[in-house]
């Protein structure tokens, strides 16, 4: 092994590292969890003890010298070498255990009712699932894949397109004993719920419609808890595919008309980069896809 030699102060070089890549204390410090004076104290005791200007001033901002710019290439090369190396370790330490983090909706929606099957076929594994509208890093919070709704791939990861998606309207059966929506244009007299990502304007031009988006009722910006809310009864909601998928299947909602919007966005299933993945993750991930297949089907017309 190679004698590293002297090297300054670790904490204030990761300090200094993420600054420099965000190109601002205090996202540095909203990062790292620290307060702005406690960046600049270590920034500047990074500079002390090197010798040289790190970070200089144009107006408002902090911009990096030359000799800034310069460790700050070495040390964020540095610290993500042993980040992903740390993270291969944890990995091999825990061969039963798999992070996997996605957004709130999918999760509850999709990946939830049915990633038990999974569980049950591999006794002794452990899931741990993250549910977050937060891209996660996968070295700093540990996880091993994610499940990502993009219009294009993560570039600086290994990126494999998972599933395409469409916008359809769906209703619990018990709204529709109470509520007539024979047509399109019976939706006027309806209650309309709406979520984020999800607007009614370019279903309503698909279905003919020169109808502007719903201004009144209830807004959700969680489309699981929109879809809950129309399972409960309380309204017409147009909602992706996935999501409704399974509450589709149970009967608990039910498609109105054959209109249906492609949607932009797409699914990925993104793993970090030059990581051999472990065997549990790539049988998740053969199971994962395999789910797609037997699981949501997309209206191939629509897109």
């Amino acid at each position: 092994m190679k004698q590293p030699g002297k090297l300054p102060s670790l904490p204030a070089l990761r300090v200094f590292e993420a600054a420099a890549r965000l190109g601002s204390i205090s996202a540095a410090a909203t990062e790292l969890h620290v307060t702005h004076s406690a960046v600049s104290q270590q920034v500047k005791s990074l500079e002390d003890s090197l010798g040289v200007r790190l970070f200089g001033r144009s107006g408002r901002k902090v911009v990096l010298t030359s000799a800034g710019r310069e460790l700050a290439l070495g040390a964020n090369e540095a610290l993500y070498a042993l980040a992903q190396t740390t993270h291969l370790v944890r990995q091999r330490a825990n061969p039963n255990r798999l992070t996997v983090t996605t957004s709130p909706s999918f999760a509850a929606c999709w990946l939830t009712p049915r990633i038990g099957r999974f569980i049950d076929s591999e006794p002794g594994i452990v899931i741990n699932l993250i549910s977050t509208g937060e891209v996660l890093d996968f070295a700093r919070d540990g996880v091993d894949v994610a499940i990502r709704w993009s219009v294009v791939p993560d570039e600086t990861q290994d990126s494999t397109l998972f599933m395409h998606d469409d916008m359809l309207v769906v209703a619990s059966p018990g709204y529709l004993k109470t509520h007539t929506a024979n047509t399109p244009e019976d939706l006027a007299d309806c209650s309309l719920l709406r979520a984020d990502d999800e607007c009614w304007a370019p279903w309503f031009a698909q279905a003919g419609l020169d109808w502007p988006e719903p201004d009144t009722g209830l807004f959700f910006n969680d489309s699981a808890l929109a879809l809950r809310w129309a399972e409960d009864g309380r309204g017409i909601i147009l909602t992706r595919r996935s999501l409704a998928d399974e509450a589709l299947r149970n009967g608990t909602l039910v498609q109105l008309f054959d209109i249906t919007v492609p949607v932009e966005k797409t699914y990925w299933f993104v793993t970090p980069k030059d990581v051999e993945p472990t065997p549990l993750l790539q049988r998740f991930r053969q199971w994962v896809f395999s789910e797609t297949k037997s699981g949501v089907v997309i209206n191939e017309s629509s897109r």
